[in-house]
């Protein structure tokens, strides 16, 4: 799965289950489990890989785990379709495996480990207006479900799978011709500098080297940054990671950087709670104030510093604009974003530090424009080192700077207080869709 965002290959992912799912339905349950171990196996140990990569506390022991978990989620899946798919009959059984995995998606959103990987609308975020009512949940469905159709008719040669196969394409072609011919534009405009610091030292140099190196590169960023008049300029996340509560005057020259510049300064960066800390965006306003948001879910695998969830998620006002902030894992996050957007949200900033990350930057970067599109909102993304990007409301990439160089991303957006209706009511159609469809399997078996 890393392979097709690697390499761009997401069209892949409506044809990559088909061999899967064709085995599930016409092989034993000996052969099932053997032939889905296999498959998560070596799906997770490519799609995980970065995983190993953190070297972080334990990060074997981490590795093999995650594959283990992610293994089982593949058994349980293929099992589940397999012995259920037995008792119903016609063709609406083509509906049971997205059912399973969504079902599978929200019993193991109860576990500790994350399970957003397994949201495959990742490969897919800019499915407009789709996604604009069914959310990460339903472009996971439909991607699931195009594939058991296709698997189905392999099987029964049926031609009523091919009406449908047709109905479902016409949709994402819909989908796609709508996303890439429509704009999403109001007059409310502003222009945002985002700040790619790359720095490519360990955690604890950038501490120790936080209000003298590091410091001193941001401001001059910053400075140069200003040239173009932005209404905000953003720094990555743990871009100066001390609290800055206790430096008078690192705090003081911030204030003063930002009422001297007339703009609205964000910087990622944390707070000390005890011997634990919060992921924490600092943001200075030209009036000489400041305000802090602390991540609500902070990254599950961060090991260089014991960090702490916040209380609440909060949005920023300023001068009539209001934004919500998100902290690297919580791009990851349906509900974070769109607590947000329900809060009044105009846009989204959010900001990562993926410099340990590898391929998985690339992985974790299309979040982001999932998030985007399922809330209709501009999504501005700073980075330590890659992939800072501006977000249109469609999911789409519209301004982007290359990863591992120091530069700067400039650029305008639109505010909107647009809510979707994903927005408004989460995954309530998903919910609907899962119901209906249960109901129609096995009512159909009952006659």
């Amino acid at each position: 799965m890393s392979i097709l965002i690697s390499y761009g290959l997401y069209f892949l992912i409506w044809f990559a289950f088909v061999p899967l799912l064709y085995l599930t339905y016409t092989k034993n349950y000996k052969r099932i489990i053997i032939y889905s171990a296999i498959y998560g196996i070596i799906t997770s140990i490519a799609f995980f890989s970065w995983v190993y990569e953190l070297k972080t506390a334990f990060y074997r022991l981490i590795y093999v785990s995650i594959i283990l978990v992610f293994t089982l989620y593949f058994i349980f899946f293929m099992v589940a379709v397999s012995s259920i798919s037995k008792k119903i009959k016609s063709n609406y059984a083509v509906l049971l495996p997205p059912v399973i995995w969504i079902l599978l998606l929200l019993i193991y959103s109860l576990l500790p480990i994350q399970i957003y990987w397994m949201d495959f609308a990742i490969f897919q975020p800019s499915l407009i207006p789709l996604v604009w009512y069914f959310g990460s949940y339903g472009i996971t469905f439909l991607i699931i479900l195009f594939n058991s159709v296709i698997a189905c008719y392999f099987i029964k040669k049926n031609n009523k799978l091919v009406f449908l196969l047709l109905f479902l394409a016409s949709l994402i072609i819909f989908s796609i011709l709508y996303t890439n011919y429509s704009d999403f534009l109001y007059d409310n405009k502003i222009k945002v500098a985002l700040l790619q610091g790359n720095f490519p030292y360990s955690f604890e140099w950038r501490q120790n080297h936080t209000f003298d190196i590091v410091l001193g590169t941001y401001l001059n960023m910053t400075l140069e940054a200003s040239k173009e008049k932005p209404d905000l300029v953003i720094w990555p996340e743990y871009s100066l990671p001390q609290d800055l509560r206790k430096n008078e005057n690192a705090l003081k020259t911030l204030q003063k950087t930002s009422v001297d510049l007339n703009e609205v300064l964000i910087i990622g960066s944390l707070k000390y709670e005890g011997d634990t800390n919060t992921d924490t965006a600092f943001v200075f306003k030209p009036d000489g104030t400041f305000d802090t948001y602390d991540s609500v879910s902070p990254f599950f695998l961060a090991d260089k510093i014991k960090v702490i969830k916040g209380n609440q998620t909060n949005i920023i006002q300023y001068n009539n604009k209001k934004f919500g902030v998100v902290i690297c894992n919580e791009e990851n996050m349906q509900w974070v974003v769109r607590s947000h957007s329900n809060q009044g949200s105009q846009f989204i900033v959010s900001m990562s530090n993926n410099q340990y990350l590898g391929r998985g930057m690339h992985i974790i970067a299309q979040f982001a424009k999932l998030r985007a599109a399922e809330n209709a909102k501009y999504v501005v993304r700073a980075t330590n080192d890659g992939l800072t990007q501006i977000i249109n409301p469609f999911g789409k990439v519209i301004y982007s700077i290359e990863p591992k160089k120091q530069n700067i991303l400039i650029g305008d957006i639109y505010l909107n207080n647009y809510k979707t209706f994903y927005t408004r009511y989460g995954n309530f159609l998903v919910y609907l869709i899962i119901i209906f469809s249960i109901t129609i399997m096995f009512k159909k078996e009952g006659k």
